[in-house]
């Protein structure tokens, strides 16, 4: 081999070496790319089912939700939902004031089982946030999504021992046709759950549906009120009497606490109708049911039983408080004017019966009942004898 010939060999080889190491390098880099890839595909599978499972989660949620027949019931679904699925801790609903009329918690908490209703001894409530907040917090109707709400967001929440661990927070509207009925409170000691610029659609497509339950909840309790309400007075009817007594009658045992219920007959009303005809006696009867609903306790419940006749229901009242309220009332109605004409102006007498569970015989709703109507007959026989 010539001497020119080694240089053309040493290059070939080098020339062969080059094209070799590139080779090598480029399939370096395409395994190290495919291993990235992998990696990544891997990661947004992942991402991919966790996002499946919020759906899923978010949609066992808005089912459960649409299947709930009352306020209460969807309270506690939505911050059981929340608290296991999606480690949201503080949820719940609140309202707007202008519905709180319409809405009729008070006939709600009667009418649920008293199991549901009492845990230990707690009473279902909602809380509820005036116009003038909601239209100076929601102006656009917008999802507010903050690590420091303001105070009355805050107060909503109605955990004042937690409000410290609060870190993230979301209060969504809640719409109804366009009106704007109430709130969904979301608050979580994390502050990734609901960091700022998060986007908020499954939260207000939950909002839609809560919307919607609460709207056919007040439609559904409108009617019952007008089912279980006396026109005339204002006070709940019969039906509901028939309702209410046996559940509370439940819980006086259960608790072993006293009950006690009041059976009252307006005197000589017959001689009202008589005299004055029926429009002056239908007034003597709103003013009576007026009389009963503003001097009862929160938790009382007045009733008119039919005709002249009334009946109050007082849990946790004894025999001797139960005297107390017949005195109280008694006295306030002799002391009441209705007038009836021009010029004529009628006194309400009333007689009135009482049975107390624990201090009496009853073993039921129904004796409760026959029990305080035999007290309310003596009382009747006693007056026509002093007369």
């Amino acid at each position: 081999m010539s001497a020119d010939d080694k240089p053309q060999k040493s290059t070939v080889i080098d020339v062969r070496k080059a094209i070799f190491d590139k080779i090598f390098k480029e399939n370096q880099e395409l395994r190290d790319h495919n291993q990235e890839l992998v990696r990544t595909l891997s990661n947004f599978k992942e991402f991919t089912k966790e996002r499946e499972t919020q759906h899923k989660q978010f949609e066992d949620l808005e089912e459960s939700i649409l299947k709930t027949v009352n306020l209460s019931d969807m309270t506690r679904e939505l911050q059981k939902k929340l608290a296991a699925d999606f480690t949201i801790p503080l949820a719940n609903v609140s309202l707007i004031e202008s519905v709180k009329n319409t809405i009729g918690l008070e006939l709600k908490k009667l009418l649920e089982p008293a199991d549901n209703n009492r845990e230990n001894g707690i009473t279902f409530t909602m809380p509820f946030i005036s116009e003038a907040d909601y239209s100076r917090l929601f102006p656009q109707h917008r999802p507010l999504i903050s690590a420091h709400p303001d105070p009355v967001l805050l107060a909503l929440l109605e955990t004042p021992d937690q409000t410290d661990k609060i870190a993230s927070s979301a209060f969504v509207p809640l719409l109804s046709r366009n009106r704007a009925i109430g709130t969904l409170n979301l608050a979580s000691p994390d502050p990734q759950k609901f960091p700022p610029g998060a986007a908020t659609d499954a939260v207000e497509s939950l909002g839609r549906k809560l919307a919607t339950v609460i709207e056919n909840s007040l439609l559904m309790t409108q009617l019952q009120k007008l089912i279980r309400t006396d026109q005339l007075t204002g006070l709940y009817n019969r039906r509901t009497l028939d309702e209410i007594l046996p559940i509370e009658f439940a819980r006086a045992q259960r608790y072993s606490c006293p009950l006690s219920l009041i059976m009252i007959d307006l005197d000589d009303f017959k001689l009202v109708n008589d005299h004055y005809g029926h429009p002056a006696g239908d007034q003597v009867l709103a003013e009576t049911g007026s009389l009963i609903s503003n001097n009862l306790r929160k938790h009382d419940i007045g009733l008119r039983y039919g005709g002249d006749e009334f009946t109050i229901i007082l849990p946790d009242t004894n025999h001797q408080q139960g005297r107390t309220v017949i005195t109280k009332l008694m006295k306030i109605a002799a002391a009441t004017k209705v007038q009836v004409e021009p010029d004529t102006y009628l006194q309400i007498h009333l007689t009135a019966g009482l049975a107390t569970y624990l201090d009496g015989p009853a073993t039921d709703a129904e004796a409760l009942k026959k029990t305080a109507d035999k007290d309310l007959y003596r009382n009747k026989e006693k007056k026509k004898k002093k007369d």
